[in-house]
């Protein structure tokens, strides 16, 4: 097993390199421009004032808004994680599990500071990261995805710091005198406002120097709430609700401005492509973030995820505005071709780099989200843009629909709306998921009397976190006299069928057994369904829950509650899903088992979107 972990990780790192199209050999370096891409937290339209009502105290956003490519009509996903991971892969954040919170960035995933590292660039992480709940595993940090050093906050809940034993513990954030890491190490407490210090910390690297180009990843958590201004910023505004928000967006506009002025003071800004850009819109606490566009952050309405984008990259393209529907998605592809690298390979995002030099242009046709809850359901949203409409269901309300907003600046269409049925807008969920729920795994098929090995996506590829379904196309067997192993991940979990004619299920240090099963004369459909909550204490206390269900030829031979919890570390996540028999080939299946298919969704009988029904319908459909 170990000289097969070698080598995948080799191959995974032969992909990277081939798929940055270069040596970075320090000619190609020298000739690359740095990068700072500066990403701010719930910053909505309304939030510079040259782009909303003009209340904004942002001079700074302004006169760099005058300097850029402007995208009035730049889609994000509607929180944090799943736009973070979006605009780390180019990837739509539901095929690579966050939906809308996820685990982490499976390792297998290519990802932008990886590739530009690849390239020959220094890159650096700073401020807040939030790709991933599993806060324990040092594998989803950022030094894991291709950064060579970062400094900041895994999330914005663990600012106030540990626990008395140094454990992980999740509270109310704070932008005061924060908690934070320096490349891995142990959190500590810092003296200041949190973006001060990841400002003064971005301008540290930018004046570094050194022959490699650069790209820094500034993360900012303003102007995320709470809403806590320093004194000298919150002095000049009123003391109310919207008087403090307008003074964390003056404190913001100032540290932007601190970051241009280094670049000039440095000799930098003419090689510097600098991107603003935003995880999603503003949450309209204390006032209209996102006017003129309707709905605020965590909807799929356009308030909550459009927000402005920027792009400087002086003496290469002029201030200008571009119509055209972009996603966050796309920043990668458009930074790696600016850069001077290769098309990333198999993902969602696309470069606008033609766009801006006034090519054709293909703009996306529709988008699609959704967000799952343990014991209520979906929510879900879409955009038809050839239709000019939208529709929208939150968890458990009703479905709504609305035009799309016009790119901000032109006028909206005085069309009369056509809204969606439900039956039609669950139809068009229907299709995106099974597109976009189905992980993406490398199989290697059983022969010689060796298992099925299953590899790739680590961190989706067991009922560890959220939702999960696996199916499993079989024939019958031959003849069986012994237990069989059909599934096993060593450490995480195994389905054993044994020669009662029941499934033995085991998850971590949890035993559990089936229903008897009959079996059919040609083909066998096994689906395993599961959904694994761990405790929170912040935002939203929950407590850990967890539910499998598992049917055989469309019968539900096991249904439980039993706690399951992910393990404590990743070294089984990393072991390949084995299939059919053990590594050594013993208790090997008598008879045939097609590619498994994952989902990452729990699915039951009666639910929105893809279900039970659609994965009972694609197994046992072709050979085995």
């Amino acid at each position: 097993m170990a000289d097969f972990c070698k080598a995948a990780c080799c191959l995974g790192l032969l992909a990277i390199l081939l798929c940055t199209g270069c040596s970075g050999n320090d000619a190609d370096q020298a000739q690359r421009p740095n990068i700072l891409l500066i990403l701010t937290d719930d910053l909505g339209n309304n939030d510079i004032a040259s782009w909303g009502d003009g209340l904004a105290p942002t001079p700074a956003l302004d006169q760099l808004s005058r300097e850029s490519v402007r995208f009035r009509q730049h889609y994000t996903d509607s929180t944090c994680s799943p736009s973070r991971a979006a605009l780390l892969t180019g990837r739509e954040p539901m095929s690579i599990g966050f939906a809308p919170i996820g685990l982490g960035l499976s390792p297998d995933l290519v990802t932008l500071p990886e590739q530009l590292k690849g390239m020959g660039y220094r890159t650096v992480h700073l401020g807040k990261w939030h790709v991933g709940e599993g806060l324990e595993y040092p594998e989803i940090q950022p030094s894991r995805h291709g950064f060579d050093y970062w400094f900041g906050m895994l999330s914005h809940f663990v600012l106030q710091g540990p626990g008395l034993n140094g454990e992980i513990v999740s509270r109310r954030p704070t932008h005061i005198d924060p908690w934070l890491q320096d490349n891995g190490g142990a959190p500590r407490r810092y003296s200041g406002y949190l973006d001060d210090i990841l400002t003064d910390k971005a301008i540290e690297q930018l004046q570094a120097g050194g022959v490699k180009p650069w790209f820094i990843n500034l993360w900012l958590y303003s102007p995320h709430t709470p809403y806590q201004p320093s004194p000298r910023f919150s002095e000049r505004f009123p003391a109310t609700p919207d008087g403090k928000f307008l003074a964390v967006m003056a404190q913001l506009d100032h540290n932007i401005a601190r970051l241009l002025l280094a670049l000039d003071e440095s000799g930098q800004t003419d090689n510097t492509i600098v991107v603003f850009a935003s995880d999603n819109g503003g949450p309209n606490v204390a006032r209209d973030n996102n006017w003129p566009l309707q709905g605020s952050k965590a909807t799929y309405l356009e308030g909550g995820q459009r927000t402005p984008l920027l792009l400087r990259w002086p003496k290469h393209f002029a201030d200008d505005d571009v119509f055209r529907a972009t996603t966050i998605m796309d920043i990668y592809p458009t930074l790696i071709e600016l850069a001077g690298g290769g098309a990333p390979q198999d993902i969602d995002g696309q470069s606008l780099v033609g766009l801006m030099r006034k090519m054709p242009y293909q703009p996306p046709k529709e988008l699609f989200f959704a967000s799952d809850d343990f014991r209520l359901g979906m929510g879900y949203g879409g955009r038809l843009f050839s239709e000019e409409r939208l529709f929208y269901r939150s968890i458990k309300g009703p479905l709504s629909s609305a035009s799309i907003a016009p790119p901000i600046g032109q006028a909206a269409s005085t069309d009369e709306l056509q809204a969606y049925e439900p039956e039609e807008a669950q139809a068009l969920i229907r299709k995106w998921e099974s597109r976009v729920r189905q992980i993406a795994t490398t199989w290697q098929p059983g022969r010689a009397g060796k298992p099925g090995v299953l590899s790739g996506r680590d961190f989706q590829r067991a009922p560890v976190f959220e939702g999960f379904s696996m199916g499993l196309s079989m024939s019958a067997p031959s003849a069986m006299d012994q237990d069989v192993m059909l599934i096993e991940q060593p450490g995480v979990w195994a389905v054993q069928l044994l020669r009662n004619r029941r499934l033995r299920i085991v998850h971590g240090n949890v035993e559990q057994f089936s229903e008897p099963i009959t079996e059919a004369a040609s083909c066998n459909r096994l689906i395993i369904t599961s959904k694994v909550q761990a405790q929170y204490t912040f935002p939203f206390p929950k407590s850990p829950l967890a539910h499998m269900s598992i049917y055989w030829n469309g019968q539900q031979i096991m249904d439980s509650s039993h706690l399951l919890q992910r393990p404590a570390t990743t070294a089984g996540l990393a072991m390949p899903t084995l299939i059919g028999a053990r590594e050594d080939g013993s208790e090997a299946f008598p008879g045939k088992i097609a590619q498994p298919i994952i989902i990452n969704k729990f699915l039951s009988d009666v639910q929105e979107g893809y279900s039970l029904q659609d994965l009972q319908q694609v197994l046992c459909t072709g050979p085995l």
